[in-house]
């Protein structure tokens, strides 16, 4: 190892064919030869100047010089500021330089102290400069004596030994750097290796409570880092899961699994094997397997595996099994309704428990029917309500919708609910809501939620229901076609209205115009309505789909110009070919079409 360029460098050097390359690695006697000397580089920025009571940086010779070109070079002649340990610079001062901030080892792309392009400091200005403490210490945690500074990934002067030490996963063999924030209490350790501090350079930094710009660490440290060997929750896995994990026990059975239910339930591959092993299990290893879980059950409800072992044993556990299970959730139905996990077992329960519990269950939402229909995972729970238990215990549900009908409608859970209302509950208890919803018809056609509680009516309602909303429609059918959100509507009440109203429906789109071109012409080129027009073809009558036809040929030639004008072709296509003795060819207009 030498050093070249005088005193005035500082900087180590190997002699070819001995060198570190890019990716940190030792290369020696071969490979990739060169030709001259190199300065060593490190695969991360240096941390330090290799000599502190150096400001500048303009080495001679054949070693590496940014200031004459490079990866980094200066947009002009002012010195560039190194960081260092007797040199910290977090704000740049008033011109507004800055290193990289919120990352270990950004001192190795020099910044420009006069140039106006410089990155903007994320904390302000004087607020956070703070004195990095020396890394002294971290020189001897790597070689275990006292060294000078020197760049992390180089042998410092004075060590004997150039094998690097091994990587650390333990805490014998990881290194701590006090006030950094790396390793010891931070929790987590850091290899001493060359070049292992790249891993953690990208880390994100965040301002914490410490009263320093990083917080208490450069990092976001966890306390806990997962390895094998050890769960989700940090604690050890025993042998018996550890090697059933690794395929090492290939027949294993449920009746292998004494004092182990819980923890297997808890993980990933053991929860499914108990799955798929309940399903064909025997008495004694069901009861078995209960007599485990039934300590912690509401543990596994809200577990992100254990809960499918919950609702796998209400649906294939005994009946007596069951009701306990469902005697362990109450008191807790609201919570668990609105937990991500707990939900599903609720609705799994509902499926499976007699009726009297099913009824004891559901009343613990009482008095909170709208939170949970508002909720993401709340809302599934008051739809399983609504589908299970007999309506006349339900009461309290519809209810609570009085005077929401409108907001309810028009929210993404709550259109939900009221489908199902209006599928499974009684007509007196239909009726108020049904009032409300043709109250608000035009409005709600229109919105991205509220058109589905539309065209579920017109599907599934009564018929003076519907009939109440094609009325309400009609005269509209243009403007709405056009709309993304009522054009579908539009689509249901050409597809669900007698007859006598889709011919009305038909009659009004083919006899209006709009502007100085004909409603039906308008309709063919958007890009929602043409839908409208290939579903009146579909289901209108013959005499209405040959009037449909005959309108729409004077413009085929326009229609191959728009992409949503092809759909129109192809239903042409398909009638006129059936047709083609009464019609003519496509695309030829016969002197009897009707203008």
């Amino acid at each position: 190892m030498q050093t070249t360029g005088g005193a005035a460098t500082g900087y180590q050097i190997l002699a070819a064919p001995t060198y570190y390359d890019q990716s940190g690695q030792l290369v020696m006697n071969g490979g990739r030869g060169i030709g001259h000397l190199v300065r060593l580089v490190s695969p991360a920025p240096l941390l330090m100047n290799p000599n502190p009571g150096q400001q500048g940086y303009a080495p001679a010779g054949n070693v590496y010089t940014p200031a004459s070109g490079g990866m980094y070079p200066p947009r002009n002649n002012t010195p560039s500021v190194w960081l260092s340990p007797q040199q910290p610079n977090y704000s740049g001062g008033p011109t507004g330089s800055s290193l990289a901030q919120g990352t270990m080892g950004c001192g190795g792309i020099p910044q420009q102290t006069s140039d106006n392009r410089q990155r903007r400091d994320s904390f302000g200005s004087q607020d956070f400069k703070q004195q990095l403490p020396p890394l002294t210490n971290f020189s001897n945690q790597f070689y275990g004596a006292s060294l000078s500074p020197g760049a992390i990934g180089l042998l410092p002067a004075g060590a004997n030994n150039m094998t690097p030490p091994p990587l650390a996963f333990s805490l014998s063999n990881s290194i701590s750097v006090p006030g950094l924030g790396l390793g010891g209490s931070g929790g987590r350790m850091y290899s001493a290796a060359p070049g292992a501090e790249a891993k953690f350079r990208s880390g994100s930094a965040a301002p914490g409570n410490s009263g320093t710009p990083f917080g208490a660490s450069l990092f976001n440290v966890q306390p806990f880092v997962k390895s094998d060997g050890v769960s989700k929750e940090g604690v050890a896995r025993s042998q018996l899961l550890e090697d059933f994990r690794g395929n090492r026990i290939p027949n294993l059975q449920l009746r292998d699994l004494t004092n182990h239910v819980v923890e297997f339930s808890q993980d990933q591959h053991g929860s499914r094997f108990i799955q798929q092993k309940l399903e064909h299990a025997s008495a004694a290893e069901k009861t078995m397997v209960f007599a485990e879980i039934l300590g912690s059950a509401y543990v596994l409800v809200t577990d992100v595996f254990g809960n499918y072992v919950i609702q796998k044993f209400f649906e294939f556990g005994t009946q007596d099994q069951k009701q306990t299970l469902a005697q362990r959730v109450r008191g807790h139905v609201l919570t668990l309704a609105l937990h991500m996990y707990g939900c599903r077992v609720i609705q799994k329960a509902l499926e499976s428990i007699t009726a009297d519990l099913q009824v004891e269950i559901v009343k613990e939402l009482d008095g909170s029917i709208l939170k949970c229909v508002k909720d993401q995972n709340g809302n599934h729970v008051v739809q399983k309500c609504i589908e299970c238990i007999d309506p006349k215990h339900l009461g309290f549900i519809t209810d609570a919708f009085k005077g929401q009908v409108l907001t309810l409608a028009m929210h993404p859970y709550g259109c939900r609910v009221i489908q199902r209302i209006l599928e499974h509950c009684t007509a007196d208890q239909v009726k108020p809501i049904m009032e409300e919803l043709l109250l608000y018809t035009e409005h709600l056609v229109h919105d991205q939620y509220g058109n589905y509680v539309v065209q579920h009516i017109l599907e599934h309602g009564q018929p003076d229901d519907k009939s109440k909303i094609i009325k309400k429609l009609c005269g509209k059918m243009m403007v709405l076609s056009q709309h993304k959100f009522a054009s579908n509507v539009v689509e249901k009440c050409v597809s669900h209205s007698s007859r006598a109203e889709r011919a009305s429906i038909i009659e009004e789109v083919c006899t209006m115009n709009d502007g100085p071109q004909s409603a039906l012409y308008t309709m063919m080129k958007d890009q929602f309505a043409n839908y409208v027009v290939q579903k009146m073809i579909d289901l209108a009558e013959p005499p209405q789909r040959k009037l449909l036809l005959q309108k729409i040929r004077p413009h085929i030639s326009i229609l191959r110009r728009y992409a949503y004008g092809k759909h129109i072709l192809a239903k042409l296509e398909k009638f006129y070919s059936k047709n083609n003795a009464e019609l003519g060819p496509i695309g030829v207009v016969p002197t009897s079409t009707v203008q």
